[in-house]
């Protein structure tokens, strides 16, 4: 009798146990219905019930960070200032950063649309009134900014196993960069170096302090002459009180710098020492902006006074 009822008993135990296992498994099946949860760069809670499958990108440093993060497939839809890599050319288009396609993209029917720090508030709003989920994710004037970026991106694309591998080898470059650049500091002086991002009748302009691009330049050890510029313009005047050691510009723009009066008086273009870079490695804020630390840094380890 006694070992009848212990059987009894510890079948109701197996029972009820079974029962809440089965209760607490439901509560985490029903918790984990959202697939993500974040807050974007405009502060706003963004709640994602499934992974994305289908993706539209507005941002040509977001979209470079996609196919490293072998989320090519997913991407349905691209900015016209998306170039890179050379498969965007197969992708569709909507518009570029001012003027964007709505009609275009609400057709994609995309379950996210990601954007940059460009694009205009009303833009968005017209979007998320059309019922899409737009998620910011603004790129700060700093290379840290990136790591961030492909963070969350990880998180978006449910491959958050490969963002936090790309993160981690571009901290240690970073940081590696970083103990160069302090050590550097105790020389008694720096190659200066001037990147051209408008020139002629264009009007001058360079990057001036609070920008990525003089992150870049420091990072190669070398001093960018618009550090002490508050604007993208340069005059000419200082430009050439500045005089700077080292000249980078985009490839097809060199040719005509070098000829062009009065930038031909610089000793760095009578000296043979300007060099053509792509501006897809300086401009925007992305994985290729290590690209350009190193080749501008061969440059200013090679000068010599």
């Amino acid at each position: 009798m006694l070992i009848k009822t212990t059987n009894r008993l510890l079948k109701a135990l197996v029972y009820f146990y079974f029962i809440s296992l089965c209760g607490a498994c439901l509560s985490q099946k029903d918790r984990a219905g959202t697939f993500l949860c974040l807050t974007d760069s405009y502060n706003r809670e963004i709640k994602l019930d499934k992974e994305p499958q289908k993706i539209i990108s507005l941002s040509p440093g977001i979209t470079e960070m996609l196919f490293l993060l072998n989320a090519e497939d997913k991407l349905i839809g691209i900015s016209d200032y998306c170039n890179f890599p050379e498969e965007t050319q197969y992708i569709n288009k909507v518009g570029g950063l001012q003027n964007i396609n709505i009609e275009k993209i609400v057709s994609l029917q995309p379950d996210v649309v990601l954007i940059g720090s460009i694009i205009p508030k009303k833009e968005v709003e017209k979007l998320e009134k059309s019922g899409i989920t737009v998620i910011a994710l603004k790129q700060e004037e700093k290379l840290e900014g990136l790591l961030e970026t492909m963070t969350m991106l990880g998180q978006i694309v449910n491959n958050s196993v490969c963002a936090d591998s790309l993160v981690e080898r571009y901290e240690r470059q970073l940081e590696e960069y970083r103990e160069n650049y302090n050590c550097d500091k105790a020389a008694a002086k720096k190659p200066t170096v001037y990147y051209v991002v408008s020139f002629g009748s264009a009007g001058d302009f360079t990057a001036p302090a609070n920008t990525h691009i003089n992150e870049i330049i420091q990072y190669a050890g070398g001093r960018n002459i618009g550090d002490t510029l508050s604007t993208w313009n340069i005059s000419r005047e200082y430009l050439f009180t500045q005089n700077p050691d080292l000249i980078f510009i985009r490839p097809e723009e060199l040719p005509f710098f070098v000829k062009t009066y009065p930038y031909n008086l610089l000793d760095a273009v009578k000296e043979n020492r300007v060099y053509p870079i792509e501006s897809g490695w300086v401009d925007v804020i992305s994985p290729r902006n290590f690209l350009a630390i190193e080749l501008m840094r061969g440059k200013v380890l090679n000068f010599r006074y």
